[in-house]
């Protein structure tokens, strides 16, 4: 779906597409990102630099949000856009805070819901995997969270970018060299946020996003590399046919 939707707009450069991220604090750019891009900047880079320059990308990440304060906002931060796509990526703190599962699961229908009413594609994206023994008790039924993703995706046939697919395996065999890309036990730091770019970027058939600080760049393909050791997964990277 998102492979055809991509060549869509390369086909119609005329076409304004406005692509917006909804979620919390690992949505957000703000000051937790120390000066560097997150997830969402490395994908609407590379949207912008293999699709086209009609792309204009919204960040409405806010951090300390869950799935009911991105309802209660929608109409504000999302709907008056028009968005044509909108990537959702929410759920550590309706853990931290309690909501039920099924809470989490009515608000996120809600969302997608209404994004579908304007004609919008929501996409939903699953968090990496939290660093589980730093964390409170109460996040080990974070997982659950995850799976609620899934099973939304298939029953209401949206597409999903299933961080916690990659980023799990890694936690599980080598949580030493794991923990080296997180900030701390709910957030990746920017090695962590560049890896999610890249794999939101391939899982929307694009290339790779640029790297010029070479040395970034360097410390980002050992972890990927230690990460495809494992069965993650990992999609490959489409070609950058220039």
């Amino acid at each position: 779906m998102l492979k055809s939707l991509i060549e869509n707009w390369k086909d119609n450069p005329q076409k304004s597409i406005r692509v917006i991220a909804f979620g919390s604090s690992n949505t957000e750019l703000h000051w937790h990102s120390m000066g560097h891009f997150n997830w969402f900047s490395w994908l609407s880079s590379a949207l912008r630099e293999w699709v086209g320059k009609q792309i204009t990308t919204i960040n409405q990440g806010i951090g300390g949000e869950t799935s009911k304060d991105l309802l209660n906002r929608i109409d504000r931060d999302v709907i008056s856009f028009n968005p044509d796509l909108v990537i959702v990526t929410i759920g550590g703190n309706d853990t931290w805070k309690n909501l039920t599962i099924q809470e989490y699961e009515y608000n996120l229908t809600q969302i997608i819901e209404q994004i579908k009413e304007i004609n919008g594609l929501p996409v939903l994206q699953t968090y990496y995997c939290l660093l589980y023994d730093e964390m409170d008790k109460i996040f080990q039924r974070f997982p659950q969270f995850v799976e609620v993703n899934r099973n939304l995706s298939t029953k209401m046939k949206i597409p999903l970018i299933d961080q916690y697919e990659y980023f799990s395996p890694f936690y599980k065999n080598d949580p030493e060299n794991y923990s080296k890309i997180m900030l701390d036990g709910l957030h990746v730091n920017p090695i962590g946020n560049a890896i999610m770019g890249i794999i939101a970027s391939r899982l929307f058939s694009l290339p790779d996003p640029y790297f010029l600080d070479k040395s970034f760049w360097e410390n980002v393909k050992k972890f990927l590399l230690l990460m495809s050791k494992l069965p993650s997964k990992i999609p490959y990277p489409e070609k950058n046919e220039e």
